[in-house]
């Protein structure tokens, strides 16, 4: 404290330089988080279930928290109380709110990074997959997505054709868990080809990829009046979705329908 008794916290500088400072960490955090959903759209077939869509809420809240102390500085002009530690409580309230929602959800969805990355320069277009632990098949590779040049759309092709036949053959797609590294494993090549061949060969990401296999599996299954045996829930399941809201997101998304309507309109 001063001589005259006033908290050094409420100093005008410290004030800004902590809000400088959490806006600096949110616009980091916000740049990682949309790097890791990159990441794990394009190297997972499972994506949805390691979102972490907490964490958007979270930054969202985060948000609002920073620009409190703009809104009362501005209310403040106005009205010279809110100055005070009893006219801003409502800024002290919300920050104390968000920090128990950070603590309880974060202790409720532990995060598990069951895809290791290293982020090189923090660009969406440059990060490094890194071998699992207990999985040394990975190979370690950068993977960019620059425009292919000329001499090497023919390899692209080529390559389709051998993804193709190998996901259909051995049905790689009903594995819930099936990764990229995966995919370049059973053919013998390394993840960055396989990447560049789905993104720019097939124009997608590889869970997009992959869950268009698994509704036409659903679409065969459903045309064989397997619905009549089983619930929809257990085709999808044993198709390679892993949950119900998975399903639902990637069916609506491939066949611009629900599961239900779709159902419908082919009187299934």
């Amino acid at each position: 404290y001063y001589a005259n008794q006033a908290d050094k916290d409420f100093d005008f500088w410290y004030q800004k330089l902590g809000l400088m400072s959490m806006a600096t960490y949110f616009i980091l955090s916000l740049k990682y988080y949309n790097l890791y959903r990159k990441v794990i759209y394009d190297a997972t077939s499972y994506a949805d279930s390691i979102l972490f869509k907490w964490i958007k809420t979270y930054l969202i809240a985060f948000l609002i928290m920073l620009f409190l102390p703009i809104i009362f500085d501005g209310l403040a002009l106005i009205h010279p109380g809110l100055n005070s530690y009893k006219g801003s409580w409502w800024f002290f309230l919300f920050f104390s709110v968000v920090m128990y929602y950070i603590a309880i959800t974060g202790y409720s969805n532990p995060i598990i990074n069951k895809i290791p990355f290293k982020v090189t320069n923090l660009s969406v277009n440059n990060f490094l997959l890194l071998p699992e632990s207990n999985n040394n098949k990975e190979i370690i590779t950068d993977i960019t997505y620059e425009t292919l040049e000329e001499n090497i759309v023919e390899e692209i092709d080529a390559w389709k054709i051998k993804i193709e036949n190998s996901i259909l053959t051995e049905k790689l797609f009903k594995n819930p868990e099936l990764t990229l590294s995966d995919v370049a494993y059973k053919l013998g090549t390394n993840i960055s080809i396989i990447s560049k061949a789905i993104n720019q060969g097939f124009k997608m990401n590889f869970n997009d990829f992959i869950n268009n296999y698994r509704i036409e599996e659903v679409k065969k299954a459903l045309a064989a009046n397997e619905h009549k045996n089983t619930t929809l829930l257990g085709i999808a399941l044993n198709s390679g979705f892993n949950s119900k809201a998975t399903f639902n997101r990637a069916f609506k998304k491939n066949t611009l329908l629900s599961p239900k309507e779709f159902m419908q309109k082919n009187n299934y």
